[in-house]
Parts: structure tokens; C-alpha cells; sequence
């Protein structure tokens, strides 16, 4: 993961539903720090990565589109393996584990590469006229 500090691209399963996010960080000397933001709110990350493509962050959001805020500040750990082109594997709450969690995944990105099924259908469509 070393030199990959930028702008990350991901996605999370939680209750059956994929969720995206756009993630910056900063990753150097084993550690992970940065910010990001999904249709839940913004947050905050902290982690480290080993020589093995182990990676562990812990994540807390800063904001929640929840209107009393109560998800603010709750630990988020994501325990994953680098392979050289993404991280994958698990995440969870760090109080309740068994409650909430699933796979998710993250890579190193542009926010202009994310593109919805629609913008490809539309896109799709276009090209055939």
C-alpha cells in the first residue's frame, strides 16, 4: 500500500444492501489516516498496514445523516488484505460485532471513475444513435 496516499474508491455490505464511499488518505510508514464519506455520513479512519497486506483501520464518523446523531463517534473496525490492486474482507462493530458488519472492499481511485449502472445505460444508449 505504500505510496497509494489519494483518493480511494470502496463499498460495504450492511443488512443486504452495497453501500459506496470515497475515501482520501494518507498511507505511509504502516499507517493509514484520513477521511471519507458514504450515504450514511462523513468519518474519520485511522489504521495500519503490514508487510504482509494485512490491514486493520478503525473507523468513527464524524457526521450521520441520522437526525440525532447517535452513530457519531461509535468504532467501525475493517480487517482486511492488501493484494496489490485492492483491500478486501471484513468489517464489524467494535461494541456490539455480532450486531452489524459484512465484506467490503477499497481501492485506489479517481471519484470521475465511479460510474453508476444508469450513467452506463445512458452511455450505452448514446453510442447507438
Amino acid at each position: 500500500m505504500e505510496g497509494r496516499s489519494g483518493t480511494w474508491l470502496g463499498w460495504s455490505i450492511q443488512f443486504g444492501s452495497r453501500i459506496s464511499e470515497t475515501l482520501h488518505l494518507t498511507i505511509a510508514n504502516g499507517r493509514v489516516t484520513g477521511a471519507g464519506s458514504d450515504k450514511d455520513g462523513d468519518f474519520s479512519l485511522i489504521g495500519t498496514y503490514g508487510a504482509d497486506g494485512s490491514v486493520s483501520l478503525t473507523r468513527r464518523y464524524t457526521y450521520t445523516t441520522e437526525p440525532t446523531q447517535s452513530g457519531v463517534g461509535i468504532p467501525y473496525l475493517y480487517q482486511g488484505k492488501w493484494d496489490g490492486a485492492m483491500v478486501s474482507g471484513l468489517w464489524c462493530t467494535m461494541i456490539r460485532p455480532t450486531d452489524d458488519g459484512g465484506p467490503f472492499e477499497m481501492w485506489p481511485g479517481q471519484e470521475e471513475e465511479e460510474l453508476k449502472l444508469s450513467d452506463l445505460a445512458e452511455l450505452e444508449l448514446t453510442t447507438r444513435v
